[in-house]
């Protein structure tokens, strides 16, 4: 017998060998889920660059970086791709 086998029970698996590998492979099948779910939320939630009116350059001293959207290092939680912290869009909110 190789060492790298592992060994093979003699009968049906009782309850409490079968239960943990259960809980085990539902919770990873419930975790990949609801990751997929919130990519896809989040993917259809954002709108393109075009729809906002995106320009890479601030807008009479209103600027991403300011924005409540903008996510540092070059993210918005509205607009789709990579947002400059100078940049501008119609979507603007002053930070509180």
């Amino acid at each position: 017998m190789s060492r790298n086998r592992m060994p093979v029970p003699d009968g049906p698996l009782s309850r409490r060998q079968l239960f943990p590998t259960l809980v085990g492979a539902v919770s990873i099948a419930a975790a990949a889920i609801s990751l997929a779910r919130s990519n896809i939320a989040d993917a259809q939630s954002k709108t393109d660059k075009k729809t906002a009116k995106y320009q890479d350059h601030p807008n009479n001293g209103q600027s991403c970086a300011q924005c409540n959207f903008f996510r540092p290092p070059k993210s918005c939680q509205l607009v789709a791709g990579d947002i400059s912290p100078g940049g501008w869009c119609s979507f603007f909110a002053k930070k509180a």
